[in-house]
């Protein structure tokens, strides 16, 4: 028997008109928006197992790095394209989202999938260049990512299983791109840290579609089969793996001082954990953990010692 919440589609809300340009630099910087380029730091998990793991290795193999770097930035782009293209009558629904270059009229149809062929295009270019272990993951990435936006994101746990693995995914190809060993530990902690960061914006929208009378579900039905009550624990279950993952990682991976990196780095990460926290269910937050994660301030001062440490860490390790 279905236990899950049950709550009525509404009728679309009342919102008030949007006034849109459609000149052409309004055109322009609509399909520049489409690629979604706050979402790119995300990329930066190519990075991590090298810079962090063998720093010598991301070096002397820095231009398959950044060519795989590339890569997952214009495939990323490429799924949000997709996505916007695929709900934007949906989007239409959604106090945010109508403002989105395709829900808003900004940019037309033909000019998004001009813009998707292109993305997909350059993808497979760069990936010609690239390792083919490399090739295999940005393609699983595209496909997981293409199912996504047609059927998963409405499947309740599902969606946000598959979300976090396209972060496991980036790190993934960045280790191979360089070819050092994987690290089991660090993939786990993205995983879980990624489903923490996932379910904790299904919190915050749950939490305004409860507020608003239920008109979140027309958006996103998967949100009937969740409660916040369930939303917090599960959280924080994935927000302690995601600790432990990363304190695995760092003790093997910066010999002959990573137990020292790891006693010494932990209160940063704990401080990043009880921080998200604090702002997901007291400061009603979580809506965007990109956004969130990046403009809060306690949150960019922990960021910056967390790093400084770590670094001098793995300069130890290389010296």
């Amino acid at each position: 028997m279905d236990h899950a919440l049950k709550v009525p589609s509404p009728a679309p809300p009342d919102l008030p008109v949007v006034t849109v340009s459609r000149t052409a630099p309004a055109r322009l910087g609509g399909l520049f928006t489409l690629l979604r380029p706050r979402q790119w730091v995300k990329g930066g998990l190519v990075l991590l197992a090298p810079v962090v793991a063998d720093p010598v290795a991301a070096v002397a193999q820095v231009v398959p790095l950044a060519g795989t770097l590339l890569a997952f930035l214009a495939a990323s782009s490429a799924v949000y394209v997709f996505n916007d293209l695929k709900d934007r009558e949906r989007d239409r629904l959604h106090p945010t989202k109508r403002l989105r270059p395709l829900a808003s009229g900004v940019v037309n149809t033909p000019a998004a999938v001009a813009l998707l062929t292109a993305l997909l295009a350059g993808t497979a270019v760069l990936l010609t260049a690239l390792p083919g272990l490399v090739g295999v993951i940005v393609g699983g990435y595209l496909a997981i990512n293409l199912w996504y936006c047609l059927a998963l994101k409405h499947q309740p746990l599902v969606d946000v299983s598959v979300v976090s693995l396209g972060f496991v995914l980036r790190v993934l190809a960045g280790t191979v791109a360089v070819g050092i060993e994987t690290q089991p530990a660090l993939l786990i902690g993205v995983y879980c840290a990624c489903l923490a960061l996932s379910l904790g914006k299904r919190r915050h929208e749950l939490a305004a579609m409860l507020a608003d009378g239920g008109e979140a579900t027309a958006h996103r039905p998967a949100l009937r089969a969740y409660s916040v009550q369930f939303l917090d624990h599960v959280v924080v279950v994935n927000l302690v793996a995601a600790l432990v993952g990363y304190l695995a990682f760092v003790w093997v991976s910066t010999p002959p001082y990573g137990p020292v990196t790891a006693a010494l780095t932990f209160p940063f990460a704990a401080f990043a954990v009880h921080r998200y926290l604090q702002m997901v269910t007291v400061g009603s937050s979580g809506g965007n953990p990109t956004e969130d994660l990046v403009r809060d301030r306690a949150l960019q001062v922990n960021l910056g010692l967390w790093a400084a440490v770590l670094g001098q860490a793995v300069l130890a390790s290389i010296w």
